[in-house]
């Protein structure tokens, strides 16, 4: 029975450090799983919430805050803030470049954090998609505008000269009809 206690007390020991080994090996993956930022989802539906002047005292906050220790955490908070409609003012560049700074440290936030700023990312990637497509149709519209202005000028023109040709061919009528039968005025009269 010696025996058996001593294998017991010899693989005990070993288990409990491959145990501990693979608990250890797994924590970080359980860490990467949590929000570090603390629900950044339910962050985004408090945004949507706030009115302007709220967004502007959070906006205030936000940049104080990353002045003095700069969490990607307040990185991505800030980006939220910046790109929410109500308060967009143009920030998608400030945005872009925040979420270019989180999405270059993957290893400072949870998966779920990369996650949001993906979408965030793919949200302001299809922003500048919309943007320039409109200014694309907004080029194209002008174009066709001044296109249209310019036949619309060329029709005036070719109207205008199309009554001068006609006010020379009455011109010239009346000149065939004046020549080809003479006016009796012009036929001296014989005194009666």
């Amino acid at each position: 029975m010696s025996n058996g206690i001593n294998r017991t007390q010899f693989f005990l020991p070993l288990l409990l450090i491959g145990l501990f080994w693979m608990l250890s090996a797994c924590a970080p993956l359980a860490n990467k799983k949590v929000s570090q930022c603390g629900g950044m989802l339910n962050y985004r539906e408090m945004l949507s919430q706030m009115s302007v002047d709220e967004l502007e005292q959070e906006l205030i906050l936000l940049r104080s805050r990353l002045n003095l220790a700069g969490t990607s955490c307040d990185q991505l908070r800030l980006a939220m803030l910046l790109g929410e409609p109500k308060f967009r003012l143009e920030n998608d560049a400030e945005v872009e470049q925040l979420l270019k700074n989180i999405l270059a440290n993957e290893e400072t936030l949870a998966i779920q954090d990369m996650q949001v700023s993906r979408l965030l990312a793919d949200e302001v990637q299809w922003r500048k998609k919309v943007r320039n497509d409109q200014q694309a149709l907004e080029i194209q519209l002008q174009q066709e505008r001044a296109a249209s202005l310019k036949i619309s000028e060329q029709l005036t023109d070719a109207q205008l000269k199309l009554k001068q040709l006609k006010n020379i061919d009455r011109n010239i009528d009346a000149r065939e009809q004046e020549i080809s039968t003479p006016s009796t005025d012009k036929i001296p009269h014989e005194p009666k």
